[in-house]
Formats: structure tokens, sequence, C-alpha cells
């Protein structure tokens, strides 16, 4: 039975994408934070937040977090994990990427998981500046799998989380819809088993692929931040270029 869209079922959208160790993430962020933040961090900021997975830890660590995204219904899902005692840390905002503002400024702002949904050079150029004009200086741009390093690649993947007697299966296909923009089409489709029952959501969007040395050529001509580096797997000792097949690799910038 097909049910609607993703975004709209915030719970079988966390199981799906709960693989990742986030403890572990979250000390790559401070290993990041001190390695090459030149302020201190306090306010964090994650753009394309969706569930929030990483709010928890950040609040565990002493964090103010704020975290952006279009769907109400995962915002709200977000809003639902956070503790009486916590509120005041957490500020969540129904905002697009390309285009958002913030009643304060952010000392770390982050992306997870290739979220960075942009259709053309000018929405690029957008995110990045909207991102510099709420980053102090000093501050860091950390980005989860949104440079792609294998330029003609399509792909497909698909894998099974369970959770509290929930089964969810998620399936992934990107395929270009046009090449000279660099556009893709990825499909995610989740079919989620509960209570002997079987339900599917799908979700379809156009994202842009950003190459690396395209990036570095954004940067220049911004002339808001600065290249400190790009490593695979989240493992600061697999600086790119290198032998090993590129998995989830992570690029951090600096706010001039």
């Amino acid at each position: 039975m097909t049910t609607g869209g993703i975004y709209e079922n915030p719970k079988y959208y966390d199981i799906a994408f709960s693989f990742r160790d986030i403890p572990q993430e979250v000390d790559v962020f401070e290993k990041a934070i001190k390695k090459y933040s030149k302020i201190q961090v306090t306010n964090v900021v994650e753009l394309g937040c969706g569930t929030s997975p990483h709010l928890g830890e950040l609040l565990s660590r002493g964090y103010v977090y704020h975290g952006i995204d279009l769907s109400s219904s995962m915002l709200e899902f977000a809003r639902e994990k956070v503790s009486k005692e916590d509120l005041e840390r957490v500020h969540l905002y129904k905002e697009d990427m390309t285009a958002f503002h913030l009643p304060t400024k952010i000392d770390f702002c982050f992306i997870m998981l290739g979220s960075l949904y942009v259709q053309n050079r000018s929405e690029l150029y957008n995110h990045f500046e909207a991102v510099a004009d709420v980053l102090k200086p000093g501050g860091l741009y950390f980005l989860d799998w949104c440079i792609n390093f294998s330029p003609i690649a399509e792909y497909e993947d698909s894998w099974v989380m369970e959770k509290e007697g929930v089964t969810v299966e998620t399936q992934v296909k990107g395929q270009y819809i046009n090449k000279v923009e660099q556009l893709l089409e990825e499909k995610i489709k989740l079919i989620a088993s509960e209570n002997q029952s079987k339900k599917t959501f799908s979700e379809t969007k156009k994202k842009r692929m950003i190459f690396p040395q395209e990036f570095l050529i954004l940067l220049d001509y911004l002339d808001s931040f600065e290249f400190i580096g790009w490593w695979n797997n989240w493992d600061f000792t697999q600086e790119l270029p290198g032998k090993k097949t590129i998995e989830r690799p992570i690029t951090i910038i600096r706010k001039k």
C-alpha cells in the first residue's frame, strides 16, 4: 500500500537512516572544531536537518542546536525529542537552505548525507552566500557526501533497518536527467513493515551534482570561505585523493 511521501512520515525515515554511529560522528565534529575552527563553538546549525538525529548527542555535550528544514512533519518529529529542560537550547526553523536567515550568528554549520539539494548554479551560489551570512568568521562548514568525486556515476543502493518491531527497507536510485546541467533525479522509496502490514512511501527530487574542482572555483568566486580539506569515510587519516574507494567523503571549509 502506497501511503505518501517520506518527509510526511518521519518515524519511518528516522528508522531508515539510523545506521549511523551518531556519537562517533559528533566525535568527528569535535575533532574538526579542535583542529580547524578559529572560534569557540557553542551554537551549531544543521541544514536540511530532517528528524535531527544528532540533536540529542549535541545537547548532551552542551551545544545549542539550530535546525532548518522545509518539512513541518520532520521538524515536529525532531521537536518531540526535546525534553522540557532542553527546550531553550533547541531552535527549529522551517526555511529553505538556499535562502535562510537566522536570528543569531552560528559557530559551526553542518549538512548530512548529501542533503544539499540545489537544482542550478544560482541556487548553489545562494546557498553558500546564506551560510556565509549566518556563520561567524573563523567558523566551520562541515559537508557530508555533498561533493561528488565520481563525475559520471549514477547510483543505486538499498538496505534494511529494524527498530522496535518496525522494519524499513530503503531503496535509493539516482539517474542523470541533464548531464550538461549536472542534474540528477533521485528517487527514494521506503517500505515499512509494522504490525503485519506493509506501507510504501516515496519521494522524487532533483539534485545538482557538485564536482571537486568546480567547488574550489566556487569558493574563489564567493571569497567568503577558505578551503580546509576533504577526507574519505569520515576519517582524517584518509585525506583525498587516495587509493581507497571513496565512500561518504567529508569536506570542511572555514568562514573568512
